[in-house]
């Protein structure tokens, strides 16, 4: 799938803009997320191509976007959605179209505090704008607050995520809301000043509605600049409930300043 004619432009902007001081923050392409945020005043985006098989389903595909806004010190505004989906699951039409949008702010409250690791506390909002009857949505709003840990250790960098969520049921499934829990931890060795590995180990709760899924993830980052990085690699499920493997690559740029620091 090639790159949308929209984002192209924007992305041909931003490598254009000139600020030496703007320096990305990739997030991870799970959960394991910094704690630190996005610089304050700078727009940041992600956005990438990611394809799952599944043990018992057909495959499907998406375009993962997160656009994080540098609000204040420590304080980002996150909007993101799996962006353009497309299923097919096993037996039946293929369904195409777009996910779920997601809003959520996060603020990094302490900077070196135990154990030298940055703390920050992120509350998000799913709205249920994708048409759930066809599977790309959830149908039901759903809330979701995380905790994130985060220490640099020489060439390392370790990522500590714990989240609980709260996820809406449509009416059709009884309405009411059936609480989550999961957790990651991510380690990131970078290798020279311009790549780096990761891996990441992550496990999301079962409940009446879907299967405990334990899974690990291993990435590969290249820094084209300290205002893009690309990455790419693989998920690979551990449990019946997570995915067989997902493949993915994507990029995060700084598109510029939308207010001075």
């Amino acid at each position: 799938m090639k790159i949308p004619v929209a984002l192209f432009l924007v992305f041909s902007f931003a490598l254009r803009a000139e600020d030496p001081d703007i320096e990305v923050n990739p997030n991870r392409p799970t959960f394991a997320n910094p704690a630190l945020t996005t610089q304050a005043g700078v727009a940041e985006l992600e956005w990438g191509l990611q394809r799952s098989a599944f043990r018992e389903d057909g495959p499907s595909f998406g375009t993962p976007t997160l656009l994080k806004l540098g609000l204040s010190k420590d304080l980002e505004l996150r909007i993101a959605s799996p962006g353009y989906l497309r299923l097919a699951p096993a037996g039946e039409a293929t369904v195409s179209g777009l996910g779920d949008l997601n809003l959520a702010v996060q603020w990094c409250y302490l900077h070196d505090g135990l154990f030298g690791m940055d703390q920050a506390i992120q509350v998000a909002h799913t709205f249920p704008t994708a048409p759930s009857a066809q599977g790309l949505g959830n149908g039901a709003p759903i809330d979701a607050l995380t905790l994130l840990f985060s220490r640099d250790a020489g060439p390392y960098h370790v990522d500590v995520n714990l989240l609980e969520s709260w996820i809406g049921q449509g009416a059709d499934a009884g309405g009411g809301r059936v609480r989550q829990a999961a957790g990651t931890v991510s380690i990131t060795r970078n290798l020279s000043d311009v790549w780096s590995l990761t891996g990441e180990l992550y496990a999301i709760q079962g409940t009446a509605v879907n299967e405990r899924i334990v899974s690990n993830l291993w990435c590969v980052a290249y820094k084209v600049s300290k205002r893009l990085v690309l990455d790419g690699g693989i998920d690979v499920g551990l449990t019946q409930g997570a995915p067989r493997y997902t493949l993915f690559a994507g990029l995060t740029v700084g598109l510029g300043r939308f207010h001075k620091r």
